[in-house]
């Protein structure tokens, strides 16, 4: 099972290792709030993600991180 807060909705932290085990991108919080960063673990190799969203659209943006995922389950 997971954890789930009072209201029905999982946490925060089950949330995060759910998008992990999907994505595979361990993200830098540490940033400024306008750049994206991250490592994306590939099945071949890690791949740094480094990118201004000020400088790119928000779709553009979610299909390039999307595009990172593998498709074979």
């Amino acid at each position: 099972g997971y954890e789930r807060e009072d209201d029905g909705v999982p946490s925060a932290a089950y949330v995060t290792q759910l998008y992990y085990k999907i994505s595979r991108i361990d993200w830098d919080y540490e940033v400024e709030p306008a750049r994206i960063k991250g490592i994306h673990y590939g099945p071949d190799i890690a791949q740094p993600i480094n990118m201004d969203s000020s400088h790119h659209s928000r779709c553009f943006i979610s299909d390039y991180l999307w595009s990172l995922v593998p498709t074979a389950w």
